[in-house]
Parts: structure tokens; C-alpha cells; sequence
């Protein structure tokens, strides 16, 4: 009989195969051919749901590092306005002294 692979393919329906002929007069149009190194269109999916789950990975992180960078932006500010409002005591507590 065969392996059980083997069973298990014959158990898909039969399809019929056609020529290119048959194929240009069916459809108009020519199936662009694959050679023997070109990916299956089944395997070309999943390797293109791979690099958008990469990309997806990348981009996320990028939106992490930024929002990171925006907070640690915020505190700077913070610090910075404390001790410009320090500064400010202190220039307003010299021209009382002066006065």
C-alpha cells in the first residue's frame, strides 16, 4: 500500500492538472512560474506574518524607549523649574538685602 503519509495525501481530493495552455484559455492569464528555490505561497505567508510580528516587537519597544525618554524629559523640567524658582527666591532675597 504505502506510508501512512502517503495514505493520508490520498485521502485529499484528486485535483486535476492542466497545461499552461489550459490554464492561459481558463483564465486569461499566465501562473507566474516557480523555481525550485522559490517559496512555497503558503510559506511566503507565514514568513511575512514572522517579519510584521518583528517589526511589531521593534516597534513596541521603540514606543517604550520614547515614552521613557518623555518622562525622564518631564522630571529634567521639574528639576529645572525648582531651581529656577530657587534662583529666583534667592535674587529677590539679595535685593532685599541691598535695599
Amino acid at each position: 500500500r504505502g506510508s501512512p503519509a502517503r495514505a493520508a495525501v490520498g485521502a485529499l481530493p484528486r485535483l486535476s492538472l492542466r497545461s499552461p495552455a489550459e490554464l492561459r484559455a481558463a483564465r486569461g492569464r499566465t501562473v507566474p512560474a516557480r523555481g525550485p528555490a522559490a517559496p512555497l505561497p503558503s510559506t511566503r505567508v507565514l514568513l511575512k506574518r514572522r517579519e510584521v510580528a518583528e517589526v511589531e516587537r521593534e516597534l513596541q519597544n521603540r514606543r517604550q524607549e520614547f515614552q521613557q525618554r518623555m518622562q525622564r524629559l518631564a522630571q529634567r523640567r521639574q528639576q529645572l523649574a525648582r531651581r529656577q524658582e530657587q534662583h529666583r527666591d534667592a535674587v529677590l532675597t539679595f535685593e532685599s538685602f541691598l535695599k
